[in-house]
């Protein structure tokens, strides 16, 4: 890692796999990005912040906020399959007495489904969490109780049901939902 200025220099992280590389987002990611996010097929699963109808301004709100060089708290990932950025993946850091835990989010182009590609860049991101933040003690994920594939993912990968919130989300159809909670602990 490279540090600069008390903060972790994001830019120049690469998480390489068999199949994908986990990077940060950059410009030339654009088009790519619309073509993948703008489904609702993807969004139904997501939260309100990940937006539907996925547009150009969308797109260039993300790539500015999270291209820059450094972060000193959450890391998004571009997940790149055949030099084309087709997914995202990331941690968001817990604050106050939730310091040393952090929450995982990804999504995935619908073309790329059912190929092992999420589990793969679940388990990066997993490696890279623990080994880049050691206050980090839990790493954790809350799928919607519709997201069978996501929990499938997570399982696959040695994340822990913990429970269920029932009746905790609505999606963008406005169907109340159970959330899955999924968690990994640091040994």
């Amino acid at each position: 890692m490279i540090y600069s200025s008390g903060k972790l220099d994001f830019s120049q992280v690469r998480l390489v796999g068999s199949n994908l590389i986990l990077r940060p987002w950059k410009l030339d990611d654009k088009h790519s990005l619309i073509e993948n996010a703008n489904n609702l097929n993807i969004s139904i699963n997501l939260r309100d912040q990940f937006p539907y109808p996925y547009t150009e301004k969308h797109v260039d709100e993300w790539i500015k906020m999270t291209a820059t060089p450094t972060f000193s708290k959450n890391r998004y990932f571009a997940i790149e399959v055949e030099n084309k950025a087709v997914g995202g993946i990331g941690i968001m850091l817990g604050e106050d007495v939730h310091r040393c835990t952090a929450e995982l989010g990804y999504w995935l182009g619908e073309s790329y489904w059912n190929r092992g590609l999420m589990s793969e860049a679940v388990r990066l991101m997993k490696d890279y969490a623990f080994d880049s933040l050691p206050q980090l003690q839990r790493l954790h994920a809350d799928p919607f109780s519709s997201n069978i594939a996501s929990a499938k993912v997570l399982e696959k990968v040695g994340f822990q049901f913990e429970g269920r919130l029932k009746k905790s989300v609505i999606n963008r159809n406005g169907k109340v939902l159970d959330q899955l909670v999924y968690s990994f602990i640091r040994e």
